[in-house]
């Protein structure tokens, strides 16, 4: 059962310009949190909260900013917030990444790129990318564990996560070949993207297997 009490937070890091992310059936009571650097290529500097209508909590702890709103109100005992998702802002903010997300999205509405297209689009590549890599015989990458958990279908992030013991000397020596990979602990991951074409997927490998030959 429902419960009208009980606030809903989704967190769209990993989500949001990457995979198809329907939100209409919980609109009304869930906050939806996510930005443009990864996935919506607005660079740093840009994140919003989607609020539920009507939703008017009083903030425990927010910025002054969020009181622009409920100027007009004037002074009083406590800090007035304004009526609506401002009055969880912050303090003042650079406009910048609004822009650039906006020019984003201006541009993927120009040529018809939508989200389900990129999301097929980077998992046909990491498919390429694990065919090649059997093909070329990238040893280590090929005995490593696959985290990315690709038998679950296509409901999976833009990354393909390795686990093997070295990975942090695997992704130095990568990186000394201008080859940027990012690594956690045993874990070295490869990221794909609308910018990535399939042809050069090969060249990628090639280049991967000389410099961990």
């Amino acid at each position: 059962m429902r419960d009208p009490q009980t606030l809903v937070v989704f967190d769209g890091y990993h989500g949001f310009m990457a995979l198809p992310t329907a939100l209409a059936g919980n609109a009304d009571r869930a906050f939806y949190l996510a930005g443009g650097y990864k996935y919506a290529m607005a660079g740093e500097g840009v994140c919003f909260m989607h609020c539920p209508g009507g939703f008017a909590m009083r903030p425990r702890d927010t910025g002054w900013f969020a009181a622009f709103g409920a100027l007009e109100a004037g002074g009083g005992a406590n800090v007035a917030y304004g009526k609506d998702g401002t009055r969880f802002m912050g303090a003042t903010f650079d406009p910048t990444g609004l822009y650039r997300l906006a020019a984003v999205f201006d541009w993927m509405k120009a040529i018809g790129l939508t989200v389900d297209a990129i999301h097929d689009h980077a998992l046909a590549l990491q498919d390429l990318f694990r065919a090649e890599i059997a093909r070329a015989k990238v040893k280590p990458i090929c005995d490593a564990r696959l985290v990315t958990p690709v038998a679950a279908g296509s409901t999976r992030g833009h990354f393909l996560t390795f686990e093997l013991a070295n990975a942090q000397a695997i992704h130095d020596r990568l990186a000394r070949a201008n080859i940027v990979t990012d690594v956690r602990g045993e874990r070295i991951r490869f990221g794909f993207g609308c910018y990535h074409t399939a042809e050069e997927i090969e060249a990628a490998v090639a280049a991967i297997a000389r410099a961990i030959a």
